[in-house]
């Protein structure tokens, strides 16, 4: 009988102790969810004059030198090990650009897909998650980002200066479009265009609820993009 209680009590505060974590995931997912509250602006509407087509020259993305990234700060909850950022990467990007250098420099009609399908980071169960549950990308495999305006360009260019400016348009991602912006960097060289965008966005604007594995991982709502590309005059 004495083993017999001793083994009973010992069950009673393993299972105190499953509860308790159980309830301590859940506040810290809650916790880690209301700090990141966040209100979508919804979609943006072009305004102002049409684009003249004279002086401007077409740029087409090259997948391969191309790459299209998250990163998102993840809680290993339970695992003994420290908390980091998540990293995805695809070469799988699409799409095209207008610009004019000279006076009066101009970046328009930008048109970009990443096929969300093929992000890769360094844990397939991860991956997989994502995917299947997070992005959905059976029903939803694409993100697409359509320009409509720029802040902060030079008033004149010349070839191989290296820029910084912010561009504004609609993503579209999960079934839902709103506007964000890019802070981009980048230089032409000849017939080459080479830089860096990157922007802040939230999932739960997108109708996505930030990945929370009990016992395994609690990731943050807010996501950071980035694309590091080059592009090739058409």
């Amino acid at each position: 009988m004495k083993k017999r209680y001793i083994w009973l009590g010992g069950a009673g505060l393993a299972l105190v102790i499953i509860v308790a974590g159980m309830m301590y995931t859940a506040h810290f997912a809650s916790a880690v969810n209301q700090s990141q509250t966040h209100i979508a602006s919804g979609a943006v509407t072009a305004t102002g004059t049409p684009i003249p087509a004279s002086g401007l020259h077409t740029f087409q993305i090259v997948s391969a030198q191309t790459t299209a990234s998250y990163s998102v700060y993840e809680n290993l909850v339970f695992q003994n090990k420290p908390n980091n950022d998540a990293i995805g990467t695809t070469h799988s990007v699409q799409g095209s650009f207008h610009i004019r250098t000279g006076a009066s420099p101009l970046v328009a009609a930008m048109n970009v897909t990443v096929d969300l399908r093929t992000l890769q980071s360094d844990a397939q169960r991860r991956d997989n998650y994502v995917q299947q549950n997070t992005l959905q990308t059976d029903t939803y495999p694409n993100a697409t980002f359509i320009s409509v305006s720029t802040q902060g360009l030079p008033t004149s260019y010349t070839d191989g200066q290296t820029v910084h400016f912010q561009l504004t348009g609609n993503l579209t991602m999960h079934g839902k479009t709103n506007k964000e912006v890019f802070d981009v960097q980048g230089k032409v060289v000849g017939k080459t265009i080479t830089g860096t965008a990157t922007s802040t966005i939230y999932m739960t604007d997108f109708g996505i609820q930030p990945p929370d594995l009990a016992n395994i991982a609690i990731a943050q709502n807010k996501v950071l993009i980035t694309i590091t590309f080059t592009a090739k005059e058409a």
